[in-house]
């Protein structure tokens, strides 16, 4: 599973108080994604990342295109960062 927190911009990666758990994907979502050129290619499922809430929105807007069931969580996920104008990090485990 890969673990999505909502995070704001202007906290840096490393600050873990309190973050909101915003849900998770699991691997063959991850490759869905990866494929349609929503996560990129160099990131593997099972490191850490986090995007900016610009970074948020591209995705969201790369998403649209795709209507695929098999990327709803992350475009769940994405949605709801878009909406608290937070941006998100990845913890792979």
């Amino acid at each position: 599973m890969l673990d999505f927190y909502f995070i704001a911009d202007e906290k840096p990666s490393n600050y873990s108080p309190a973050l909101e758990y915003a849900g998770g994907i699991e691997n063959r979502e991850f490759e869905q994604a990866q494929q349609a050129r929503v996560i990129e290619d160099y990131l593997i499922f099972f490191d850490d990342f986090r995007w900016s809430n610009a970074q948020v929105h591209q995705k969201l807007l790369q998403l649209h295109s795709i209507k695929s069931e098999q990327v709803d969580a992350l475009r769940k996920i994405l949605q709801r960062a878009a909406q608290l104008h937070y941006g998100v990090i990845a913890f792979g485990d």
